[in-house]
């Protein structure tokens, strides 16, 4: 999805609370570029007093041709002299060939030794409700972090029906920060307020099974929103799925017991995850 302003303002809370009091490294769940939302002179400059960066170079960011998602790829500039700006060291996971990007696919590929517990911020901005393998993109994204590192979802939650592979709700972020031991943050659910059908080749594919569907479909309202979460890694522990159960709930046999510990109140299994190639 880009970035655009509602990250630079929660970049700015984040800053004013004691967060991101000494950025040092942050890593993007693939390697996003900037929208004009967010080339704002005066937030820009607000910004750059928080990051003590130089604000000469705000024009040097660059702007793109347009703000909106669809038009990202047409001449927007890479987020990475953003994050060099604000004096991060900066890497992406992408598998596209962008400059200092980690070629790693999310649906199987572990975090290598040499990138495990390192950085001190992670950004998910619209990149995960792409990828099947859920569980190993949520692994690499706790495994990326430090001890203390912040990790910054932003995610469609509701609406965009052909967006990507999933939407997230707030469940699955409860489960996955009891699972994990994450120190919430910040939390926002942000409604668009673009009320709108369902697509046209949705209707069209449904309707070659439900004779009444195009009729039913017209009922059919949403408006695309979004859910933007931030954790604080607070325990060196090996990742742990959300698991859907209520808090309390016995474990049903010793496998599910230590494979979930966290959930079930087991003690921790010997760890090994430092040690895989």
């Amino acid at each position: 999805m880009g970035i655009g302003h509602i990250d630079l303002d929660l970049l700015m809370r984040l800053r004013r609370a004691g967060h991101l009091e000494q950025p040092s490294s942050v890593i993007e769940m693939g390697a996003q570029q900037l929208a004009n939302t967010f080339f704002d002179d005066r937030r820009l400059a607000e910004l750059a007093s928080l990051f003590d960066a130089d604000k000469a170079r705000i024009p040097a960011l660059g702007k793109a041709s347009s703000g909106t998602p669809k038009d990202l790829l047409a001449g927007a500039p890479l987020a990475r002299g953003f994050w060099e700006w604000l004096g991060f060291r900066y890497a992406a996971i992408d598998i596209d060939g962008s400059p200092l990007s980690v070629p790693l696919d999310l649906n199987y590929d572990a975090v290598p030794k040499s990138a495990r517990g390192v950085y001190d911020l992670v950004t998910n901005f619209g990149t995960t409700e792409h990828v099947a393998n859920q569980l190993n993109a949520f692994k690499i994204i706790h495994d990326l972090a430090n001890v203390g590192g912040i990790m910054i979802h932003h995610l469609p939650t509701q609406g965009m029906s052909n967006h990507g592979l999933v939407n997230y709700n707030m469940k699955f972020f409860w489960m996955l920060a009891r699972s994990n031991q994450y120190e919430w943050l910040f939390l926002d659910y942000l409604d668009r307020g673009n009320f709108h059908g369902l697509r046209q080749d949705i209707i069209d594919f449904a309707a070659a099974y439900s004779e009444d569907f195009v009729e039913r479909a017209a009922q059919i309202t949403m408006s695309d929103a979004l859910i933007l979460v931030v954790f604080r890694k607070a325990s060196d522990i090996e990742f742990v799925p959300p698991l859907d159960v209520k808090t309390g709930t016995k474990a049903s046999n010793s496998t599910i017991a230590r494979r979930y510990w966290t959930v079930f109140g087991e003690k921790p299994p010997v760890r090994s995850w430092l040690h895989r190639s």
